[in-house]
């Protein structure tokens, strides 16, 4: 077994995550083409989010969630970003949700002026619909801003309107019950036009991409093991590329198929078919089977995984070349050799996790597909049962094309793993496993989850389980709703109403954010609590663009969405595909650009953010970013909305 020390410092950058950290990107940069002014793409990592690699390509950074870099076509990626000449964030003065808000939720925009009354205007006709004082200053320690609310959840008519104070007003937002329906199927098929060798031609969104990588077909296995000589080759086509980048990685995709087959367990009558547009070709024996849109394009990862899985049920860690390609490059021509790199209990143990989600939730549709998942998820907890001992495997030279995603724990993997398994067949054997040697991960203090730390998924799939025990059950549901009160206190001393803290804004802190609102609506499964499902949704109006940076984070959603994230997808084809979500802001910096932005000029932490392309370590998307959106989406969404008209 290679023996990797370096273990880059965005996987410590979240202390408080058993030894990983938050975040995404990719190393990037020389790869293939001229690195450009701005160098390679950085990483990410509080474990609980992106990629965390730990390699680079020679810049300080690899990329958190695994996502692509900065570099290689030799251009800077300063596209116009229709927020300002330099893609900082902006001094708009009012701030809302530039998607919108549900008639009969509470409404709320920021104002960042000393103003004492504000409107609201319909957007259309510019009569005022209604009218209020503002309430005291806030003081927001986070962004540097005092500001002053708006709260008009009196509007319910629905319509388009505009929030006015101080003589600005507001970018423009919806009132309707299925305000956020086209967010989610943009998100969701988002994860269609990330698979790898399938083409893709999208009438929606243009984009039109030959069969990428075909040579993962015959992949080389980077190192000899008990089944396979080095340079052996091994079909691993299929799965998702997962951030910036075009590699594909089991942990964050793993963390990713959980959370949306959990959003499917909890709220099903939001999924049906046809809801994501999917591209004619993609999927249609199971969208004709009545999959749901959803469910197909979670089962076409978890085939990935089957791939991935070694006859003794461990998983390979990750699929790649050797080198960054560069930015313009497309998937398909990005033809160097593709290798099998590494392996490791932990990435084992996620996987196993989704596959025994998949086995109970496929059930339904397709018996034979779950019954195969359910065989791979026992012969994977029996590997881990038979290998007690945390291990990661990484070779010389295994991160110089891709993200690492190094962690040298598994325990809250393992009980995710163990959880869903007691879950989906109800026998004691996971029960004793659970008690004997992880029933510190019952107990343990609620939080995101992500790809560097699945207790969360573990602690609600024990928690649901009709084989777990009462007083852990009784545990875990105060661990929970303990956790979602201190997050409802939180949100509302925030001026931005935002989960995260001062000290949260690191590589990936959209993912900390949307990961909070989740564990939110668990709390609120548990115990129902209208103050949980306000705080849920405060998230969602966070990333949509009620944020310091007047940013919404989510390609193609509001008027000042993100218009240049670090993609090779987006910078070779031109087309910024919607439904993406960036990393956010990071106040710890990771890449040329952001670095430099924040030496000159000092921002405040929830305002460290450039909409640059070269920000690979506050502007790249991934795919674990995108997952907890799902489920907080379709909490509060119909299922008659979720389209992309």
């Amino acid at each position: 077994m290679g023996d990797n020390d370096t273990v880059s410092r965005r996987v410590y950058l979240a202390a408080g995550v058993a030894g990983v950290a938050t975040l995404a990107g990719c190393p990037g940069g020389s790869g293939t083409g001229t690195a450009p002014p701005s160098g390679g793409e950085g990483q990410s990592g509080d474990g609980d989010s992106s990629d965390g690699s730990d390699g680079s390509d020679g810049s300080d950074g690899g990329s958190g969630d695994g996502g692509a870099g900065s570099g290689g076509d030799g251009s800077d990626g300063a596209s116009d970003d229709g927020s300002g000449d330099d893609g900082r964030y902006s001094d708009q003065t009012v701030l809302v949700d530039q998607v919108g808000y549900r008639p009969g939720d509470e409404k709320r925009a920021v104002v960042r002026a000393d103003a004492e009354s504000f409107a609201v205007v319909d957007a259309e006709n510019g009569a005022e619909v209604t009218s209020g004082d503002l309430s005291d200053p806030v003081t927001d320690g986070a962004s540097g801003d005092t500001v002053w609310h708006a709260t008009f959840g009196d509007l319910s008519e629905p319509g388009e309107y505009v929030v006015s104070a101080a003589g600005v007003e507001s970018a423009p937002f919806a009132v309707e019950d299925g305000v956020w329906g086209r967010t989610l199927a943009e998100v969701g098929r988002r994860f269609t036009l990330r698979r790898a060798n399938t083409a893709i031609d999208d009438p929606v969104t243009g984009l039109s991409l030959e069969p990428g990588h075909p040579q993962d077909r015959e992949a080389e296995l980077y190192f000899s093991d008990e089944f396979h000589d080095e340079g052996d080759t091994l079909d691993v086509h299929g799965g998702w590329y997962d951030a910036g980048d075009y590699g594909k990685y089991v942990p964050p995709a793993a963390v990713t198929v959980g959370q949306l087959l959990l959003a499917y367990e909890r709220y099903p009558d939001t999924f049906e078919v046809g809801q994501f547009s999917m591209p004619g070709d993609v999927s249609g024996p199971e969208r004709d089977a009545g999959l749901p849109d959803l469910l197909a394009e979670a089962k076409f990862e978890l085939e990935w995984f089957e791939r991935m899985q070694r006859p003794d049920g461990a998983l390979y860690h990750k699929v790649a070349g050797s080198q960054w390609p560069g930015m313009n490059v497309r998937p398909a021509e990005d033809t160097q050799p593709r290798y099998v790199f590494g392996l490791s209990t932990y990435g084992t143990a996620m996987a196993v996790g989704a596959f025994a989600m998949g086995a109970r939730i496929y059930r339904s549709f397709d018996a034979d597909f779950a019954d195969r998942l359910l065989e791979n998820a026992v012969a994977g907890y029996e590997y881990l049962r038979d290998n007690p001992s945390a291990a990661f495997r990484s070779d010389d030279g295994q991160n110089d094309g891709s993200g690492a995603y190094r962690q040298d724990t598994d325990r809250s993997e393992r009980f995710w793993a163990a959880a869903e398994l007691l879950k989906t067949t109800g026998e004691a054997r996971y029960a004793e496993y659970i008690h004997a040697e992880l029933e510190d991960q019952v107990g343990s203090r609620a939080r995101h989850a992500g790809w560097g730390d699945a207790n969360l998924l573990g602690k609600w799939a024990y928690y649901t389980a009709d084989a777990g025990n009462d007083d852990h059950r009784e545990t875990i549901a105060g661990e929970l709703t303990g956790a979602a009160d201190d997050l409802v206190t939180h949100v509302g001393d925030q001026g931005y109403n935002v989960s995260l803290g001062a000290n949260d804004y690191f590589w990936g802190s959209n993912a900390i954010a949307l990961g909070n609102g989740l564990l939110l609506l668990l709390a609120d499964a548990v115990e129902s609590n209208a103050d949980y499902r306000a705080a849920a949704r405060d998230q969602i109006h966070y990333v949509l663009g009620r944020a310091p940076t007047d940013h919404s984070y989510v390609t193609g959603s509001g008027e000042r969405a993100a218009q240049n994230p670090h993609s090779r997808l987006v910078a070779s084809t031109g087309i910024n595909v919607p439904g993406n979500v960036v990393g956010g802001a990071n106040h710890d910096g990771g890449d040329p650009e952001l670095d430099a932005y924040l030496a000159s000029q000092d921002p405040a932490p929830a305002k460290s953010y450039l909409d640059v392309q070269p920000s690979y370590a506050s502007n790249e998307p991934a795919l674990d970013y995108a997952a907890p959106l799902v489920p907080l989406l379709a909490a509060f969404t119909p299922a008659s909305a979720v389209d992309i008209e």
